[in-house]
């Protein structure tokens, strides 16, 4: 848990208010990244407000596995979750959820489970225990206030059985500062940045966050990309994504294209998945208002776990709105390098751009600054930082 929450994809989430991992069983799967399986990511000023709110999505970024110790083999066990959760496990309620198809139900009594409901792990009705979430903020303010700085906790929290209502003991594992994250929330943009130097800038739903001397930008035009003229373009386009992310592994680069990445709905943005973009630094979304609307951009919620555990930057961007800007220029422009990089996907270049950064600019490189105390984030061109 972190008693500051650099992780916003909500205007109502308030960064004071602390943000937690939450994962039933050894804390292991909140601390280490884990492929395929998700602690709950719970923004302690609205612990409902998920970043995708949709059954699919809470069932598919659930955790699948508990880590256990079995105390007959007296070993450290991996276990699916359906083999321990049973309608007679103690606070099953708090837990989990029974999936119902097209949505997911609470828990009211493990008494009415007959033992064949697929279950998943949802904290619902924890997270809507208003004891519990005051008790994590509380211990949160007051070692931050203690510390002097912003802090990061490994917790444990153990549920006690009252009289008449359950209660929790909080047990602090871990204390420290936040380290790498503090460095995000201290990020200080540069002043007086030529405006000729301006990539892009955003002044809505800004994360904290930075990333200096990025050589490649690795471009979709939105535009382009609504005139692509089938199905069968659109999902190569996020295969060529998935080879550059190989390609330029060893390179700093930016992901910008069109609307809702990773979404399995080709028309709203490129279909890709974690495992096809996780070398990136930044994922910038570009919003077109179409039909006097403005679309609704994922801001990374369809794998929005997995760019906050890789420390990836998520961006959105409004460009023909007032809060939001993109030197179209440059990227539309700008030499196109995706056929040297990658020869078989030259053929895609009307819509797939890669920008050899310094190659264009006289040797400078892209550097984006997001300050989200200040709801502001501008990536420009400067010399090389050490």
């Amino acid at each position: 848990a972190y008693s500051q929450n650099p992780f916003r994809w909500g205007p109502k989430i308030r960064r004071e208010d602390g943000f937690m991992r939450l994962v039933w069983g050894l804390g292991t799967r909140a601390v280490n990244r884990v492929d395929n399986d998700y602690p709950r990511l719970v923004a302690l000023s609205h612990p409902h407000l998920r970043p995708d709110p949709s059954a699919g999505a809470i069932r598919q970024y659930s955790q699948h596995l508990v880590d256990i110790l079995d105390l007959e083999k007296n070993s450290f066990e991996s276990l699916p979750i359906e083999d321990i959760l049973k309608p007679d496990y103690p606070d099953l309620d708090l837990i989990a959820s029974v999936d119902q198809g097209d949505y997911l139900q609470d828990i009211f009594s493990g008494s009415v489970l007959n033992g064949e409901e697929n279950l998943v792990i949802t904290f619902n009705k924890l997270t809507k225990d208003k004891r519990f979430i005051k008790l994590m903020r509380t211990a949160l303010f007051h070692l931050e206030r203690s510390y002097g700085q912003p802090v990061d906790i490994e917790y444990a929290v153990e549920i006690l059985h009252g009289q008449t209502r359950r209660d929790y003991r909080l047990n602090i594992l871990q204390c420290r500062p936040l380290r790498q994250l503090t460095e995000n929330l201290m990020v200080s943009i540069p002043e007086k940045i030529p405006k000729e130097d301006i990539l892009f800038e955003s002044n809505w739903l800004v994360s904290d966050g930075k990333s200096e001397n990025i050589r490649y930008a690795v471009y979709i035009d939105p535009v382009a990309y609504k005139e692509v003229p089938d199905l069968v373009t659109k999902r190569e386009l996020g295969r060529a994504v998935c080879r550059l992310n190989r390609k330029l592994k060893e390179e700093n680069f930016i992901l910008l294209g069109p609307g809702r990445w990773g979404s399995v709905n080709l028309d709203l943005g490129v279909h890709v998945t974690y495992g096809d973009i996780y070398n990136t630094k930044v994922l910038v979304e570009i919003g077109i208002s179409d039909d006097g609307g403005r679309p609704e951009l994922s801001l990374g919620t369809h794998f929005f776990n997995d760019l906050v555990e890789s420390r990836i930057l998520a961006l959105a961007l409004w460009p023909d709105e007032e809060y939001s800007d993109l030197d179209w220029s440059f990227f539309r422009d700008s030499a196109n390098s995706l056929a040297e990089i990658v020869p078989e996907d030259a053929g895609l270049e009307a819509y797939l751009r890669v920008i050899d950064i310094p190659a264009v600019s006289d040797g400078r490189l892209l550097h984006l600054y997001m300050d989200g105390e200040r709801e502001k984030a501008v990536a420009y061109l400067g010399q090389q930082i050490t």
